[in-house]
C-alpha cells in the first residue's frame, strides 16, 4: 500500500490545442502544493534526459511515444493522464506491467459529438455537399444525372464498435440504414439497432459506407490498405473519424483519383496538420476537415472536467474515472491506493 502523498511531482507535456487547459490545471496543482515540471511540447519532452525519472504523474495528450523503456526508468510513475480520448502513444501492456494506470477523457459529451459528426460526414458525402456548394458559387448548371444519394436502404459498415460507434449506430437507426460491424470479437449489442458482425473483407465489399472508428494500435495501423480499398463498391464512400494512420493515405488518394470509389470524408491524416502539398487537397470527391469535426464546445469543456477528475482520483489514491487499462487496477491499488484502516 502507498503512503498518503500530499505533494506529487507532475510532468506536463504541452500541446497546442490544450495549452490553456494545462496552464490552468498546472497553476491549480501548484497552489495545492504539487511540483510541476512543464515541457513545452512533445519534442521538448523527447529531448529531455529521463523526463519521467522523478515524475509521479504525467499529464499530456498521449498520442506520442511512451515506451516500456521510459516506464522502466520511472519508478515513481503511477499514472498517465491523457486529456484527450486518444492514448495510442502509450505502450499499454508495459504500463500495466509497471502498475501504471492510463486514463483518458472519453466523456459522454465527446462520444456524442463524434457520433453526431460521423452521421454529418456520412450525409455530407452521400449528398455531395461540397460539390453542391460549388455549383452555386461558380454558377454551374445542375448536373445530369444528379449526384446525391439517400442514406435510407444503404449498408453502413463500421470498423470498430466502441462507444462512438455504438452511439453512431443509435443515431443512424431512424434513417433506415442497414448496419454491420467488424471487430476482434462479438460486441454486446444490447440497446443497439439490429446489426451483424462481419469479417473485415466482407464488410469492405458489401458496405455502401465504410466508417473507420477503431483505435490506432499495432493491429490497426494500415488496416485499410490498397487491397481492402479494392474490395469496395465503386459507388461506396469511406469515412474516417478515428486516426489517419489506420488508412493507407497513398492508397486512398489513388482510389479517389481513379474514382475506384465514389468518395470519402476524412477528418484525420497520417501527418497533421495535412500538408499544403497533400494530393488529397486537389481531389474533388473528398471532404477534408482538420481533425476537429466532432470537437464541440461541450465536448472540449468536458475534457477538462474529466482530466481534473482523473487527477483528483489519482492524488486521492483511487482509480481514475476513465481507465484505459483496467487490468492494472488490482496491482495499482495494492501499490498506490489509499491505505485502508
Amino acid at each position: 500500500m502507498a503512503e498518503g502523498s500530499s505533494s506529487l511531482n507532475v510532468a506536463v507535456v504541452g500541446w497546442h490545442t490544450h495549452n490553456s487547459m494545462f496552464d490552468a490545471i498546472g497553476a491549480d496543482l501548484a497552489r495545492a502544493g504539487h511540483r510541476i515540471v512543464r515541457h513545452a511540447d512533445r519534442e521538448a519532452f523527447a529531448k529531455a534526459h529521463n523526463p519521467l525519472a522523478g515524475a509521479d504523474v504525467l499529464l499530456c495528450a498521449a498520442n506520442f511515444p511512451l515506451t516500456r523503456a521510459m516506464f522502466a526508468g520511472a519508478p515513481r510513475l503511477r499514472a498517465v493522464v491523457s486529456a484527450i480520448t486518444g492514448v495510442e502513444g502509450v505502450d499499454q501492456p508495459a504500463a500495466t506491467d509497471h502498475a501504471i494506470v492510463v486514463a483518458n477523457a472519453q466523456t459522454p459529451d465527446n462520444v456524442t459529438g463524434m457520433a453526431e459528426a460521423t452521421v454529418l460526414l456520412i450525409l455530407a458525402a452521400l449528398y455531395d455537399f461540397n460539390g453542391t456548394q460549388r455549383l452555386l458559387r461558380e454558377f454551374l448548371p445542375r448536373p445530369d444525372p444528379l449526384r446525391a444519394h439517400q442514406l435510407r436502404g444503404k449498408t453502413v459498415g463500421m470498423i470498430g464498435l466502441g462507444k462512438i460507434g455504438r452511439e453512431a449506430a443509435r443515431l443512424l437507426a431512424p434513417f433506415g440504414a442497414k448496419l454491420q460491424y467488424a471487430a476482434r470479437r462479438d460486441a454486446d449489442l444490447a440497446g443497439l439497432p439490429p446489426m451483424q458482425r462481419a469479417d473485415l473483407d466482407t464488410l469492405m465489399a458489401t458496405s455502401d459506407i465504410v466508417v473507420v472508428l477503431a483505435s490506432l494500435n499495432a493491429e490497426t495501423r494500415g488496416l485499410v490498405n490498397a487491397a481492402r480499398l479494392k474490395l469496395m463498391k465503386p459507388t461506396a464512400i469511406l469515412i474516417n473519424v478515428a486516426r489517419g494512420a489506420i488508412v493507407d493515405e497513398a492508397a486512398i488518394v489513388d482510389a479517389l483519383a481513379r474514382k475506384a470509389i465514389a468518395g470519402a470524408a476524412l477528418d484525420c491524416f497520417e501527418v497533421e496538420p495535412l500538408p499544403k502539398d497533400s494530393p488529397l487537397r486537389a481531389l474533388p470527391n473528398v471532404i477534408l476537415t482538420p481533425h476537429m469535426i466532432g470537437h464541440t464546445y461541450e465536448a472540449h469543456h468536458s475534457l477538462e472536467v474529466a482530466t481534473r477528475d482523473n487527477l483528483d482520483c489519482v492524488f486521492a489514491g483511487k482509480p481514475p474515472r476513465y481507465v484505459v487499462n483496467p487490468a492494472v487496477l488490482p496491482a495499482w491499488t495494492a501499490k498506490w491506493g489509499t491505505p485502508r484502516g
